[in-house]
């Protein structure tokens, strides 16, 4: 046979209670939270090139580039097209958040 409920048992079954709403909140919360950070921001480096006779040349020298790699990645853009710089009358390269 079952006893009545006690004053400390609905208190022990309310803070229980308590707790286990309180732990899904906070992994909701945290969950959100990463999700909303989403992925890391990535960009395109260009390479423009001007010609003497007017051309304009403007290219993707690479996609998906992370952010941490943009410095590097611009850098070698620029030292690979160091040929062109007896024809061209100025060349750059950038980069384009995506």
């Amino acid at each position: 046979m079952s006893r009545p409920a006690t004053t400390n048992d609905t208190k022990r079954a309310l803070r229980r209670g308590v707790l286990a709403a309180t732990l899904a909140a906070l992994i909701g919360i945290f969950s959100a939270g990463i999700s909303a950070a989403g992925p890391e921001q990535t960009f395109s480096v260009f390479v423009h090139i001007d010609y003497p006779d007017g051309f304009v040349y403007e290219h993707a020298f690479a996609t998906g580039v992370p952010a941490s790699e943009v410095g590097s990645i611009v850098a070698e853009c620029g030292r690979s097209h160091k040929w062109g710089a007896g024809s061209a009358v100025r060349y750059h390269c950038f980069a384009q958040p995506e």
